[in-house]
């Protein structure tokens, strides 16, 4: 189905959501932080980055700016996820929310395959 780059620090969290998104038929990558999550983004041009908020060395937001910032990734769905983070403070932090949505951890399962359909068929949050 899709490529999906997993960028987490949380080794566990990474393990569930690639163990569900395996079982859906898609593949699979992940990085623990923001500069490995970079490169693996220009080597496996994912169709979605799904993006923890808290890493070591820098936050999501710095991240996701750069991401948008590269013509390859600028339109890549993005999911933000956060257990510590609210939607609105990370909106604080960047420039252009379109094509993201934003799940608080733990999230819900179906709430998380849900955003994860509705991403990869280009539907924006509301």
């Amino acid at each position: 189905m899709a490529r999906v780059l997993i960028i987490d620090d949380d080794f566990e969290i990474v393990g569930v959501l690639t163990e569900i998104l395996t079982r859906d038929g898609h593949e699979v990558d992940s990085a623990p932080e923001p500069v490995e999550g970079m490169q693996k983004t220009r080597k496996l041009n994912p169709d979605l980055i799904i993006l923890d908020y808290h890493m070591p060395g820098n936050t999501g937001a710095h991240l996701y700016e750069s991401l948008r910032r590269n013509n390859a990734t600028k339109k890549t769905p993005i999911l933000f996820m956060s257990g510590e983070a609210a939607p609105d403070q990370i909106l604080a932090e960047i420039t252009d929310a379109e094509g993201s949505r934003f799940l608080p951890k733990p999230v819900p399962l179906e709430d998380f395959r849900r955003a994860v359909r509705e991403l990869l068929a280009g539907i924006k949050e509301e």
